[in-house]
């Protein structure tokens, strides 16, 4: 054997023959593997050195240890405590992992031992310990591995290991009781599925015939792997317990740094890989998904932990295991191929599902135990402090908090008490727990004349308040708006929190709430506006934080960015332009900062910023990519004819009203005390409360020349509405009114007594009683509901035309147009751009009609229709608007009444002061079976009213509707026609039985040929794509990746704090 040119000769022997091993017993090799181990690697050693078995020599292995100078050098420990054996020293160029390093060193020498044993450095064999397990391995040719007993480091009377077992999907399994005293229960030698790295005594011959350890594997499960591919060849793995080892388990548990780190991320990956590799192939087709599926539901259990890293690391795991799947398929075939002994003969050492569960319950009933414990400190830490902050709470903040809520409750009473809205964007949420949830996942979007996904992603988060609302509509919807206003009272309450005391950020938050933003976003239906405006502060606050402006003694960045692009997604969902404001305001913010700042690392800054809203368009995939396309709710505000609405909605705004606080719309006394109060944040606070007032001042200016240039003409519109424009505006200027009482309060005391305590004292006085005359008289008349003000319909009204909608989808599905703007928003929205029709379902105006397309062919078309209808260029406009599925057209009384009256396929059937109803009662199905192509639809097609003139077609067989994306029907005679009056979509199939038919030419719509000896049963489908279902599982984990990483725990927090 020639291990190194550095020799010794046993203790007592002056013969160097004697190092010779004798022929009847075999020679091993032990290979020590160190890394960081200089306190275990000495007790490890010598007890290599006092082994009883005397033909052993020793390898030590250094995986690139840290520190390599450090005295005394790792080569001298070495040889100090092996001079009594034939030794030799490798050390890695880099770190390489247990397995890998030992592949690399036996690569390098060359060695003639029948046996290895490899050990671990902080590991250390009792003296009789290498005999024994080289006398069981003599005793069965068929044994290729042998472990000894595991027993703790500095308790030798505790087991740590006995052997290990494992379930169907590779997880371990000890089989023994959390700190079981060794009592020699387990002293009787025994066959293990595997046995663990700490120390093996492998047949070399063996060892070589598998090519020894997975390299790829670096650390964790690299054991568990030779053990399989060793029992696939035909050998078994043996347990001696006259064999005992003290274990350290240093990297398990944090005693030793190591990059292999985190260990669940590497454990999940190597186990992933090793049952790829070794599982037959009839089990792997099921233990695959299953093994993916048990990852999903651990990241959803990390995600309710609010453990958003080890949500990281499984997905890495996965993914990792994903890129290198094709050579993992290679090795496995070359394992495959040597194949001895099947999966059922491996049954018996594998752990059934009953003790698997044991185990579970044990270690759950202990997590649950221990977080008890912790939840019973903190519920009495809590109770303390409630009592404390009670105490300090006196009689005048009962009474202003009291006050505060009933001024609200009394504003809101005709939003609170009425009927769910149907104004603008604030619409009735459908039926159903999860029907939002649905449309978010429908492959196709039947809004209006329907379209192709993807949904909006307002959808998706909109789903959220439904749930909660356990489905009811005018529940959700109310709630909707409560959430909304908790989380921008919280938001703003925030945004200074870290340079005002404690009854200023309530005075920011009630400000905030209670501006003209809420005011004017509820009462024009601007849902966007309102989401807006809940989410900025977030975005606001992490913005300030990442430039600098604001920097609180423990922050995070990476969580920043997350809050960042957290809420600007929130943002994004309904009000696209809103991340270009957002960046607008980080680029304002980190020049000013640049321009006052000492530092000039501001503008490196915004890096962090982009990066955020660019995770905020991520989280919005794959809506987001459609937003600049034609139709795409970016695109609507620049082109087309709702264009000169956007830019109209401007004008009378600019940078004097965004000064004078009167944009967005609001009470204009309540407007005009914000500035008051802005001028004395920076009149009269000091120090960082005054640069954060600049900082706010400088965001209004920049934003209201945004206003004006957008109003001129000079730039396109980036968000619908100074609405929205606005939303940035009224923060800042809450922002600035906190800080004003917090000047008043903490900086004021501090200045000697002169003109500017009498002029902070009437400011705040004058913006107080500007407040009060604007904000009372619109609470006490109940103001604060959508519509108030713009003349539209009552609630109740509406719900009257829906009621009758309703009753008539019993007798089949239709659509509604509603004609003029009572049905519309004062001014028009990304979500709602048109302002002079909608299309609904019967239902009527619901919130998945948002950002419905108004583009393709088939709106091409109905708009013409319309057109010559007021024209007054045809009188079959009933005929004509069957041909889209349109069975009732609702009419706004201000709107041009004459050429709907002269139609003669029109029914008048409801009358009032404010709105007719009509009704067309030979609309097309949705989808049915015809005869031949119905002449409506050839009448669009041909732009030929004359076309229409023919009765409706009889004896059509109706389709009925499955959900949006699937229809089926009854087996029909051919020859015929399909007809979906559906938006055209080269994707829509048709089948009979089975057979797929060919489309027919048929304009706008989609159309199907059905042969004369079709049979069966009918069925039109709009398939999924891999893409779309890919994103159905990957977006929802991505979002509760940044909620987790944007919220994460407390005892995450501490962690980090610590280090």
């Amino acid at each position: 054997m020639t291990i190194s040119d550095t020799t010794s000769v046993p203790r007592g022997s002056t013969d160097p023959e004697a190092a010779v091993a004798p022929p009847e017993l075999p020679s091993v090799l032990a290979v020590v593997v160190t890394h960081d181990g200089r306190p275990w690697l000495r007790d490890c050693l010598v007890a290599l050195a006092n082994q009883s078995y005397e033909h052993l020599d020793v390898l030590v292995v250094d995986d690139a240890s840290p520190r390599p100078r450090e005295e005394p050098r790792l080569k001298r420990i070495v040889k100090r405590h092996l001079r009594r054996r034939r030794w030799g020293y490798l050390r890695t160029p880099r770190p390489l992992g247990y397995g890998a390093a030992i592949n690399w060193a036996l690569s390098r020498v060359r060695t003639d031992a029948e046996h290895m044993l490899f050990i671990h450095d902080d590991a250390a064999l009792s003296r009789h310990s290498v005999a024994r397990m080289v006398e069981r391995m003599l005793g069965d040719e068929s044994v290729a591995m042998v472990g000894p007993k595991i027993v703790s480091w500095d308790e030798p009377s505790v087991l740590e290991e006995v052997g290990m077992a494992i379930d169907r999907f590779g997880y371990p399994y000890k089989g023994l009781e959390q700190g079981e005293i060794d009592l020699g229960q387990h002293d009787r030698a025994s066959e293990v599925f595997y046995v663990t790295s700490t120390a093996v005594l492998v047949r070399h011959e063996v060892f070589k015939r598998m090519r020894g350890f997975d390299a790829q594997l670096g650390a964790y499960s690299e054991d568990l792997d030779l053990c399989w591919r060793a029992r696939l060849l035909g050998y078994t793995v043996r347990l001696e317990p006259g064999a005992v080892a003290r274990h350290a388990i240093a990297m398990a548990t944090g005693q030793r740094k190591t990059r292999f780190d985190p260990p669940r991320y590497f454990i999940r990956r190597n186990r992933l890989r090793t049952i790829i590799k070794n599982a037959s192939g009839l089990r792997l087709l099921t233990l695959i998904p299953l093994f993916v599926l048990l990852a999903l539901a651990e990241m959803l259990s990390f995600l309710v932990l609010r453990e958003p890293r080890e949500v990281g690391n499984l997905f890495r795991a996965l993914i990792w295991n994903f890129v290198r799947f094709p050579q993992t398929v290679t090795e496995r075939r070359r394992i495959q191929r040597s194949r001895r002994v099947g999966d059922k003969a491996l049954g018996h050492l594998m752990v059934r599902l009953p003790s698997r569960l044991r185990v579970y319950a044990l270690d759950q009933a202990e997590r649950l135990e221990e977080a008890w414990g912790r939840r019973a400190d903190y519920v009495s830490r809590r109770t303390t402090q409630a009592r404390t902050a009670t105490a300090r709470i006196n009689g005048w903040q009962v009474a202003a908090a009291l006050a505060v809520l009933v001024l609200v409750v009394l504003g809101f009473r005709g939003f609170f008490w009425a009927p769910p809205a149907t104004f603008g964007e604030l619409l009735p949420f459908p039926q159903g727990a999860t029907s939002m949830w649905s449309a978010w996942a429908s492959p196709w979007q039947d809004a209006a004349l329907g379209g192709p996904g993807p949904a909006p992603s307002s959808f998706f988060v909109l789903g959220a308040a439904q749930f909660l609302a356990f489905g009811v509509p005018g529940v959700a919807q109310k709630l909707l708006i409560l959430l909304l206003g908790l989380t921008a009272f919280i938001g703003a309450t925030r945004l200074v929190a870290e340079l005002v005391d404690r009854p200023t950020r309530l005075v920011t938050g009630v400000v905030y709430l209670l501006s003209a933003l809420g005011f004017s976003g509820l009462r024009s239906g601007s849902l966007g506006a309102l989401v807006f405006g809940a989410a900025a502060p977030f975005v606001l606050l992490s913005i300030l934080r990442l430039v600098g402006w604001i920097r609180p003694a423990r922050w995070s960045a990476g969580r920043e960015v997350a809050t960042l692009g957290l809420f600007a997604a929130l943002s994004g969902a309904f009000v696209p332009g809103a991340l270009i404001l957002y960046l607008a305001a980080a680029v304002l913010l980190a020049g000013v900062r640049t321009i006052v700042g000492r530092a000039g690392t501001e503008l490196r800054a915004l890096g962090g910023c982009a990066l955020g809203l660019v995770l905020g368009w991520a989280l919005l995939l794959p809506w987001s990519t459609t937003w600049t396309s034609e139709g795409g709710a970016l695109s609507v505000l620049s082109a087309g004819d709702p264009y000169a609405d956007f830019v109209a909605s401007f004008r009378g705004h600019g940078v004097i009203s965004a000064l004078l606080g009167q944009t967005p719309e609001g009470p204009v006394l309540l407007g005009l005390a914000l500035p008051v109060l802005g001028v004395i944040a920076v009149a009269t606070g000091a120090g960082q409360r005054r640069r954060m007032a600049l900082a706010l001042w400088a965001l209004v200016v920049g934003l209201g020349l945004m206003v004006t240039a957008t109003a001129a003409g000079i730039i396109r519109p980036i968000v619908a509405s100074p609405v929205e424009m606005g939303v940035l505006i009224s923060l800042a200027f809450s922002g600035l009114a906190g800080l004003a009482v917090a000047a008043f309060r903490l900086d004021l005391p501090r200045r000697k007594l002169g003109v500017v305590q009498g002029a902070t004292i009437a400011g705040l006085a004058v913006a107080l009683f500007l407040a009060v005359a604007g904000l009372g008289p619109t609470l006490v008349r109940g103001d604060w509901a959508p519509g108030r003000g713009a003349g539209h319909l009552d609630q109740l009204e509406v719900e009257q035309i829906n009621l009758l909608l309703e009753a008539a989808a019993t007798e089949g599905t239709f659509r509604a147009l509603w004609v003029g703007e009572e049905w519309t928003a004062t001014t028009p929205t990304s979500g709602r751009p048109l302002r002079d029709r909608i299309l609904t379902d019967p239902r009527g105006p619901e919130l998945t009609d948002l950002f419905a397309s108004d583009s393709g062919e088939g709106s091409e078309r109905l708009n013409e229709l319309l057109e010559s209808i007021g024209a007054g260029e045809t009188d079959r406009a009933g005929s004509l608007l069957g041909s889209f599925n349109i069975g009732y057209v609702i009419l706004d009384t201000e709107a041009e009444l004459r050429p709907w009256l002269s139609q003669r396929d029109l029914a008048l059937v409801r009358t009032d002061d404010d709105f007719l109803v009509f009704e067309r009662s030979e609309a097309l199905d949705r989808a049915a079976l015809y005869d031949e192509l119905p002449s409506f639809v050839a009448a669009i097609e041909a732009e030929d009213p004359a076309l229409a003139s023919g009765p409706a077609p009889e004896g059509h067989l109706p389709l009925q509707r499955v959900d949006s994306s699937s229809y089926r029907g009854a087996a029909g005679d051919g020859p015929g026609v399909i007809f979906l009056a559906e938006a055209f979509h080269d994707n829509w199939n048709a089948s009979s039985d089975g057979n797929a038919l060919e489309r027919a030419n048929s304009g706008w719509g989609n159309a199907f040929e059905l042969p004369a000896d079709a049979e069966g049963g009918l069925e039109l489908d709009f398939p999924r794509s891999l893409a779309d279902s890919a994103w159905l599982i990957g977006l929802p984990l991505l979002w509760a990746f940044v909620i987790g990483a944007a919220f994460p725990s407390r005892r995450g927090e501490r962690r980090r704090a610590r280090s």
